[in-house]
């Protein structure tokens, strides 16, 4: 599938936070992160025949900081497909994350995250992620761990 969305040249503050995420889960930044989640902060992934719980702040944190030892200094590739705003504070955005991690296989699973944030004092920052997964894609790259 091809890239389809390209970032509007005034994105909307919403908008630009979820650019933001996107960026710092890109490189694992998890000082950023840390800073632009709620401290309510909460992860949930769907469908729930996943059966993945949902993690808090800091939970979502040390579970990015084990994707990110696995990649071993590598960063994930994100191919974006459509963003829809739906103000006030609820961005979905659809994309694909691609990783090679040294060990083990290349994974590519799509994904569409639905964004809820608030805003304090003109400052956006993300209260929850849903992640609505490949299921597929999510269990091939899960066989064996």
């Amino acid at each position: 599938m091809e890239a389809t969305f390209q970032v509007p040249e005034n994105p909307s503050p919403q908008v630009k936070t979820i650019l933001h995420y996107l960026d710092l889960v890109k490189v694992f930044n998890l000082d950023g992160l840390d800073k632009l989640f709620t401290d309510d902060f909460v992860q949930s992934t769907r469908p729930l025949s996943l059966n993945v719980p949902s993690r808090t702040k800091e939970e979502d944190l040390a579970f990015l900081k084990g994707l990110s030892e696995a990649m071993q200094g590598r960063h994930l590739e994100i191919t974006f497909y459509d963003v829809v705003e739906s103000p006030p504070g609820k961005v979905w955005v659809h994309v694909a994350l691609h990783g090679e991690p040294p060990k083990g296989k290349a994974f590519t699973i799509e994904c569409i995250y639905m964004f809820t944030l608030v805003e304090h004092l003109g400052v956006h920052k993300v209260k929850g992620v849903i992640d609505f997964l490949d299921s597929r894609a999510f269990i091939e790259m899960n066989e064996g761990n």
